[in-house]
């Protein structure tokens, strides 16, 4: 039986890519994979940047001159860019014609591209915007290149802003291709791990102590930005680790599968339900998390999953993990599974639907 074929085409600058790329393959997809990610080859043009003319130099030293406009070279590094891409994307996709295309974080694509990507697209040709619309809103003039287009975020689905546009509402999910494995040891441990961000410090460290007080051990990760590395010292809890690099897929599994209880802290730029809250689901671990939407799905379960927002919820700690865990129906979390995910974005029989609140 032959495989179906698909584009994935998406950032890499973590291992996120690889793991999706594994996981089509292991749900029997034949992938191509298309690197969006800007920066390596932004980089390359910086570095090797020669005008394209002398013509094109003189008009960037009269604008900057006279007008003490800048913006011409970044307008040419751009076209530039533009070229590269599209030549690149060409030379992987050949002559070949694939049965499907997903496109995540489009707004990473000049719009050349994405139509590059589409014309050689026979069955459909779809768009994924996982961060938010309105974080990214170079997404909006790509949403109308595909045949169908999704988001995370119920915000979004449900903006008025929006409503000219055909917007498909899709939950994130857990990978299935590892099983859970969950590694013996005498204390509680409670597992974070994210990107810092100012407004959430008061928060992961009103959930930090409070566990703490409970007799938890931390395993708290906070990446940060280079230009950020300093703002470690804003925050006082001594157990809370402030990282360089992004955790490692294996690696992150491993902490997931060492873990009893998984800390979820929602990003104020959007509403949609992060991939912890799923891995929770998977793995079966007690969740901890301040996004209020949970409550809505059919997941849900107090006895699994404590919903805070403002710090006196946190007195609930102790009640809350002395409570067994609650089985969830097993079809309630294949639902959420990658293989149930995809079936549902390529529209492609059986699986069971999934909506976001």
């Amino acid at each position: 039986m032959l495989k179906n074929t698909i584009i994935l085409a998406m950032p890499s600058y973590s291992d996120f890519a690889t793991a999706i790329k594994n996981h089509l393959e292991y749900h029997d997809f034949k992938v191509t994979f298309i690197d969006g990610t800007p920066e390596k080859l932004k980089k390359n043009i910086d570095a090797n940047f020669r005008y394209p003319s002398l013509k094109s130099h003189l008009i960037h030293t009269a604008r900057k001159i006279l007008l003490s406009d800048y913006s011409y070279k970044t307008h040419l590094k751009e076209q530039i860019y533009n070229q590269k891409l599209q030549e690149n994307m060409q030379s992987i996709l050949g002559s070949n014609f694939y049965d499907y295309t997903l496109v995540i974080r489009p707004d990473l694509f000049p719009l050349p591209a994405l139509q590059l990507l589409k014309k050689h697209t026979k069955t459909k040709f779809i768009g994924y915007q996982w961060n938010g619309i309105k974080r990214f809103p170079k997404t909006i003039p790509t949403i109308s290149l595909f045949d169908r287009f999704f988001v995370f975020d119920p915000m979004d689905l449900n903006n008025p802003e929006y409503s000219q546009y055909q917007l498909n509402g899709i939950s994130n999910f857990y990978f299935d291709k590892h099983q859970p494995q969950a590694i013996p040891h005498s204390n509680s441990i409670a597992y974070f791990v994210g990107l810092h961000v100012d407004s959430r410090i008061t928060t992961i460290e009103a959930c930090a102590n409070a566990l703490i007080q409970n007799g938890v051990n931390l395993n708290f990760n906070i990446k940060f930005r280079p230009s950020e590395a300093y703002k470690a010292t804003l925050y006082s809890c001594r157990q809370i680790n402030a990282i360089p690099e992004n955790i490692t897929f294996e690696d992150n599994l491993q902490h997931i599968n060492m873990a009893d209880i998984l800390i979820d802290i929602i990003n104020p730029v959007h509403n949609g339900l992060s991939f912890r809250i799923f891995e929770a689901l998977y793995y079966k671990k007690k969740l901890i998390t301040n996004n209020t939407q949970i409550k809505n799905y059919d997941f849900y379960h107090p006895d699994n999953i404590l919903i805070w927002n403002k710090t006196e919820d946190l007195q609930q700690i102790t009640n809350f993990l002395a409570k067994p865990l609650v089985n969830i129906n097993p079809d309630i979390i294949q639902k959420y599974s990658f293989e149930n995910w995809i079936r549902n974005i390529l529209n492609k029989p059986p699986f069971q639907p999934i909506s976001i609140i």
